[in-house]
């Protein structure tokens, strides 16, 4: 019979563990879709998926390779773009403190963004243009019988009944004023709660016994 194996584990060599290859890869967090993000300083890829992770295993059918599971026309790159939405925005080009330590101006990252930055200032400029055009443009009214130009106020409406009388009438007096002089109200209804005086009163009394009086002795001149 073979000796019993020893219960404790058998002793680690007396030198440094060897060290990790370094793939580059860090985690980001994106502020906009709440969500860690990939990248890798030193391909400057990006991705949403881990690449840490293994990917999950094909269940496909023994003796189907990888190109037969894809549907007909695509492949594994384009598969994975479409099921993958475009990698988020970098700020400061992926500077990040607890990395790289003090910023330096001179580093990649300091590079890619003072570019990402050009370019955010060109299209800017490509949009301001695009507006300052849009100001200069104007439009024009043309006669439909001459085609010549024509001012837009000479429309059908300026020279039916209601406006060339308007026309006509503010030559002795302002229409507008006197149409809101009494709130809209005619002049029937704005005397109808008028108050005369006293004195008013007696005046259109004695103009209406002189009228009477008038016509009581009208057969005389006859």
């Amino acid at each position: 019979e073979a000796p019993p194996l020893p219960d404790e584990a058998p002793p680690l060599p007396n030198e440094d563990p060897p060290a990790q290859e370094d793939d580059g890869w860090e985690p980001m967090w994106d502020p906009t879709s709440q969500a860690y993000y990939f990248y890798n300083r030193l391909t400057k890829a990006t991705q949403w998926e881990n690449p840490r992770v293994p990917e999950a295993t094909n269940n496909s059918v023994p003796g189907l390779g990888s190109y037969d599971s894809l549907a007909e026309g695509t492949s594994s790159t384009g598969a994975l773009g479409a099921s993958s939405s475009p990698a988020p925005k970098r700020a400061a080009g992926g500077y990040n403190p607890a990395i790289h330590g003090d910023y330096d101006p001179t580093a990649d990252y300091a590079i890619e963004a003072q570019q990402e930055e050009q370019e955010e200032q060109a299209r800017a400029e490509a949009a301001a243009a695009s507006d300052a055009a849009a100001v200069y443009g104007t439009t024009a009214t043309f006669n439909r019988f001459t085609g010549k130009w024509q001012a837009e106020s000479l429309n059908p409406e300026k020279f039916n009944d209601e406006n060339k009388s308007k026309r006509q009438m503010n030559a002795f007096f302002d229409v507008d004023a006197a149409a809101n002089s009494h709130e809209g109200r005619s002049l029937r209804a704005e005397r109808a709660n008028k108050k005369l005086s006293k004195a008013e009163l007696k005046a259109f009394k004695e103009k209406r016994r002189e009228k009477k009086e008038e016509k009581r002795r009208a057969w005389l001149r006859d």
